[in-house]
């Protein structure tokens, strides 16, 4: 049976939303006897994330040392890579969040691997399993396999649905990374969080993002009444965080966040290349616009011409409404 080795994000002592999409994945793969399935933790992990995630696996791998307690991706590669140098697994996987992305590549290399980025989608039945990666802002999708292993793997966070654990849990290890934080050459000083409490726009399963058709930054305030509602995350247009209306952790496009909601809610948005490429891949799409000609439209699924001003309130009433709020 081949190994299958799992990167386990956490954020203030909690697991990742998206890292839990890849462990139901992995645990479904685990109970069909496809894969046996390593996942690691980059140091400490508290006793609820570790009861949490010991169904999904077969081994729970903590690795620690001084060079992890705080992340740099010299010293998360250099974990991740040596510990897939002993266990040599097939694929190694992790969620393409900002951290998934940043270190995952110098994994690859280190490894001497290949590596598929972004992927929205996995065909395991086929042999080379076949990574599906939209390319050319979502306009193509690709496949792509692998003729080396072990290959590198980033998902897009809510490619895959949440599956339920299985009964038995699998081996807890603790690993010492046996990295020397004097030969890291990147090093935290400070971390400033912006937006804390905010849902992670890589994350939502609802993002309600707002453009120039908003006229001022005050009006992005209706957006957050309806994001509010339904439990939404708020984004942003390019032109948007230009302007200073938001902050650049808001922005969806090509210079901002891929993202992937089951819902994405277009507001004022024009639908120009460099914002559909960061937001293509959404379940379903609603756009809301003055332009029955908007670009946007063309990669909604339900389109409102109307002002948002009219639009948006009333959408939010009958959320409202609908959901006892």
């Amino acid at each position: 049976m081949e190994n299958l080795l799992l990167f386990i994000e956490t954020k203030d002592k909690e697991l990742k939303k998206a890292s839990l999409e890849l462990l139901g994945e992995a645990a479904r793969l685990r109970a069909a006897g496809t894969y046996k399935v390593h996942g690691v933790i980059m140091g400490g992990v508290p006793e609820d994330v570790k009861k949490k995630v010991l169904p999904y696996v077969d081994v729970l791998a903590n690795i620690t040392g001084p060079a992890l307690d705080r992340y740099t991706p010299e010293g998360f590669a250099s974990a991740l890579a040596g510990y897939a140098k002993e266990i040599a697994p097939k694929l190694i996987l992790a969620s393409a969040t900002q951290t998934g992305r940043d270190f995952l590549p110098r994994v690859a290399v280190l490894l001497g691997s290949g590596i598929a980025s972004d992927v929205t989608g996995i065909r395991w039945s086929e042999d080379p399993v076949k990574f599906v990666r939209p390319i050319y802002g979502g306009k193509v999708l690709s496949e792509v396999s692998f003729t080396g292993y072990p290959a590198v793997v980033t998902v897009r966070p809510n490619t895959f649905a949440g599956e339920e654990p299985g009964a038995e849990e699998g081996e807890y290890l603790e690993r010492q990374a046996g990295i020397d934080p004097g030969q890291l050459r990147t090093k935290v000083l400070r971390r400033e969080e912006s937006g804390q409490g905010k849902v992670d726009l890589i994350e939502a399963d609802i993002i309600v993002s707002g453009g120039r058709g908003l006229k001022s930054a005050e009006n992005f305030k209706v957006l957050e009444d309806l994001a509010g509602t339904i439990g939404a995350a708020v984004g942003a247009a390019r032109s948007v965080v230009d302007a200073k209306w938001r902050d650049q952790e808001d922005q969806v496009g090509k210079s901002g966040k891929t993202v992937s909601p089951k819902l994405y809610v277009a507001v004022g948005i024009s639908g120009a290349i460099h914002h559909t490429m960061g937001m293509d891949t959404s379940k379903v799409v609603l756009a809301v616009n003055t332009d029955p000609n908007a670009m946007i439209f063309s990669y909604a699924d339900y389109g409102i011409v109307g002002d948002f001003a009219q639009v948006v309130p009333a959408m939010t009433e009958e959320f409202r409404k609908r959901l006892g709020r």
